[in-house]
């Protein structure tokens, strides 16, 4: 069965497709017009009379009419212009917070270090003023008393004011560098003048060649001197004219020095220079001996003024490790 649509040109089909339901009768006419349509495409049938027929479902033209097809709807045209940016979307719940972990295990303990080096006192006296606790756990300070059978009495006062911490003094203090007969035996001794333990890290003892003017031995010392305290270095120095023994501090610092048997000014030490005379040049009478013993001493012991043949002696009397006398 073939839909006829009467009175209608080609031309007229150009007005579109709306215009061609209009031209349709009837019910019977849309539902042809419809079935016309595949994939946005109208399917007609010209007839050489000028008629456009279009052809039942699954009909095509017949060999006397002219096939026809057209688009329901032309090309996309382009995209137009953004709009607006639209407002922001109401904002989520956060979601649930995850619980605190458990706290990891703690570590062992490291191990214990070695113990301090003990320290000595050159005199009873000297706990004198220190802290203490009473029995009462209360806070005081130490008092030494001496009595007359000899006997020593420490008490802690209750309420006393330890003294402020003082300060160490490290001095070249007694030194035998030439003996009778053969040399050996030698020493050189180190005093803690101050009221404070020295710390001997990073001090060095150090022997000079006057004739060089270099280091020819260096002894590192180690731990600590208490105030009050000696430390007695085994060297066998050397006894030319001149010969020297430097003291150098952490960081190269000169703590104190002897020039012996003549003037060393211009020492060579770890790439730095010296003069290890302090003040005065030592006498040429004042130095130690190969036909009596004894060693240079600083007489009163530890004194220092900085000036060596003030502070500087020869003596018979070799005390190294304790007070020299003169």
């Amino acid at each position: 069965m073939t839909t006829r649509i009467r009175k209608l040109t080609v031309r007229t089909v150009a007005l579109g497709v709306i215009a061609l339901a209009l031209a349709v009768g009837g019910a019977g006419a849309t539902a042809g017009l419809e079935a016309a349509v595949d994939d946005g495409v109208i399917k007609a049938c010209r007839h050489k009379s000028g008629v456009l027929l279009i052809p039942s479902a699954g009909k095509t033209c017949k060999r006397s009419e002219q096939a026809l097809s057209w688009n329901v709807k032309g090309p996309a045209g382009p995209a137009g212009a953004a709009g607006p940016v639209g407002p922001a979307g109401p904002k989520g719940d956060p979601g649930p917070r995850g619980e605190t972990g458990p706290a990891g295990p703690i570590g062992p303990a490291g191990p214990v270090g070695p113990p301090g080096p003990g320290g000595t006192i050159a005199a009873i006296e000297a706990l004198n003023g220190i802290a203490c606790t009473t029995s009462a756990e209360t806070q005081g300070t130490v008092s030494v008393e001496t009595e007359i059978d000899g006997a020593i009495v420490l008490t802690c006062d209750e309420g006393g004011t330890p003294p402020p911490p003082g300060s160490a003094e490290l001095v070249v203090n007694e030194i035998d560098y030439d003996q009778v007969g053969a040399d050996s035996g030698g020493f050189i001794e180190i005093y803690n003048a101050g009221d404070a333990a020295a710390d001997l890290t990073g001090v060095s003892l150090v022997l000079v060649d006057g004739g060089t003017g270099d280091e020819y031995q260096r002894r590192a010392l180690t731990g600590s001197l208490a105030a009050g305290a000696y430390l007695v270095v085994e060297a066998d120095a050397q006894n030319g004219a001149p010969d020297g023994v430097a003291l150098i501090g952490a960081g190269g610092i000169l703590l104190d020095a002897l020039s012996y048997e003549g003037a060393i000014e211009a020492a060579t030490i770890g790439g730095a220079t010296y003069d290890l005379v302090e003040g005065t040049v030592l006498p040429a009478a004042t130095a130690d001996s190969n036909t009596i013993a004894g060693s240079l001493s600083r007489i009163p012991n530890g004194s220092d003024s900085n000036d060596a043949a003030t502070d500087w002696a020869l003596t018979t009397t070799v005390t190294q490790g304790a007070a020299n006398v003169g």
